[in-house]
């Protein structure tokens, strides 16, 4: 699964998409198409090359399970940082991404990195 920074350097063609399948949380959608010039020409570009994971039952359950961990250990992070990993763990997905200060404290609940 691609996070949002990833998905900005392939935009910005400092990385290449893998040649596997790309999937990406419906979060990241978001993040990715809101800051752009031309919204519509992104989401196009986002649904031609990924395919995209809403916010079921188990990513929703997943979450909230995850943010009251990390509350009680007092190390929440972003909602959407939280929404994005727990659609990792909960497809069984590992994350790409850069931002390693936030989603490395998923790795104990299952998060896997790929790098």
């Amino acid at each position: 699964m691609i996070d949002t920074d990833i998905l900005i350097d392939i935009d910005r063609e400092r990385k290449n998409f893998p040649n596997l399948p790309c999937f990406i949380s419906v979060v990241t959608f978001y993040e990715f198409i809101r800051g752009k010039v031309d919204p519509p020409r992104a989401k196009y570009f986002l649904e031609k090359l990924c395919i995209m994971i809403g916010l079921d039952n188990d990513v929703l359950k997943k979450a909230s399970n995850l943010w009251r961990v990390l509350r009680k250990e007092g190390s929440l992070i972003d909602d959407r940082d939280l929404l994005i990993g727990a659609t990792a763990i909960a497809k069984g997905l590992p994350l790409w991404t850069e931002n390693e200060k936030h989603f490395k404290r998923l790795e104990v609940h299952g998060l896997k990195l790929w790098k």
